[in-house]
């Protein structure tokens, strides 16, 4: 076992290496550096199974370690040499990758021994786990656009074939139909095409911790919004929403669903108010509309894939939209429910936990 050492108090360090040379089960090996850029340098270059690092360095204070541990991909497994007083920082860096921690007054041979193997287990099936959603992205990415590209050659066809019969021709109303129901069919292909990409990708995205704009993203769905579907609509914000910690791209995804949603199943003019409540653990976002509704006892049903409670011929849609919006909410650790009634309009809360 190879381990680097990052660690600038010589008696830590002595009590480490001592505790590393202790070891029986397996051959430790150790490298040892007191700086961030000695380390760091050492980790791009040389091969280790296992890095202990210290949050305070003489050319890193706390908070530079902090952001530097944070916001790098390292290519070996890193677990924390901290004091009690660092734990609470420590516990949020295991959030960002960080493997594990170890106190410095508990070290012992098999505690540092544990720790490191099970890390150094854990990192690898991470790196596993990765590499397969970055396949799995991939394939769902290729398969969405041959699909895609096969649809939009045969909606090119049936335009060319109508556009070369109208001039020879007078087409009866019924032909007319006919190739409008080909339009119509292919379209709903592309966009069932599309939704499950997203629908399939939503198991290999990767959970971040960017700070979303909610406002930013609101009127990013709406602006799509006004210009892909055909009827006006009006989205109401009380007050500016406040700044969410989650992945933007993803509740983009979300609220553009969501009105996507409200605006389709309206016979009135859509109306979409947006509200919001929160306390110091929690963020609840409440999106009502004055939509078409629904019997509440199938409220469970409407976020089943493929499942959907308004008539198939009625209203056009693929059956994935708010499959994706839970599955989004999902992935912020977030839960949503529903409230409906039919001829009145539906109430979605989502509700989300604070870091």
């Amino acid at each position: 076992m190879n381990i680097l050492i990052i660690e600038d108090n010589s008696d830590h360090l002595d009590v480490i290496k001592d505790a590393l040379e202790s070891i029986t089960e397996v051959d430790v090996t150790t490298i040892a550096v007191d700086s961030i850029a000695e380390g760091n340098r050492l980790l791009l270059t040389e091969h280790f199974d296992a890095c202990l690092c210290d949050l305070n360095l003489p050319d890193s204070p706390l908070e530079q370690t902090v952001e530097w541990l944070a916001t790098r991909n390292f290519p070996a497994p890193i677990v924390i040499l901290t004091s009690i007083n660092s734990i609470q920082i420590t516990k949020t860096l295991l959030n960002k990758g960080i493997q594990d921690y170890i106190i410095k007054d508990d070290i012992s041979p098999l505690l540092l021994f544990r720790t490191c193997r099970y890390a150094i287990e854990r990192w690898k099936h991470q790196r596993e786990i990765e590499t397969y959603n970055k396949d799995m992205k991939a394939f769902c990415s290729s398969l969405s656009h041959d699909f895609n590209g096969q649809i939009i050659r045969i909606k090119g066809v049936s335009a060319i074939l109508k556009l070369d019969l109208e001039e020879r021709l007078d087409l009866t109303p019924g032909e007319v139909t006919l190739f409008e129901y080909l339009n119509n069919s292919t379209a709903e292909i592309h966009q069932l095409v599309d939704d499950l990409q997203h629908y399939l990708a939503m198991e290999y995205s990767q959970k971040s911790n960017d700070i979303v704009d909610l406002n930013r993203v609101i009127n990013k769905a709406s602006a799509v919004l006004k210009v892909s579907v055909e009827k006006e609509f009006v989205i109401k914000v009380e007050r500016p929403l406040p700044k969410f910690r989650g992945n933007t791209a993803l509740m983009h995804l979300l609220f553009h669903n969501l009105f996507s949603n409200s605006i389709k199943f309206n016979e009135n003019s859509p109306i979409i108010t947006v509200t919001f409540e929160e306390t110091d653990q929690l963020l609840q976002i409440s999106v009502k509309d004055n939509g078409i509704g629904f019997d509440t006892d199938k409220s469970y049903d409407m976020f089943t894939p493929f499942k959907r409670l308004a008539h198939k011929n009625s209203y056009n849609g693929s059956g994935l939209g708010l499959s994706i919006v839970k599955r989004i909410v999902e992935k912020h650790d977030g839960s949503i429910k529903v409230e409906s009634e039919i001829d009145k309009g539906s109430l979605f809360t989502l509700n989300f936990i604070k870091e």
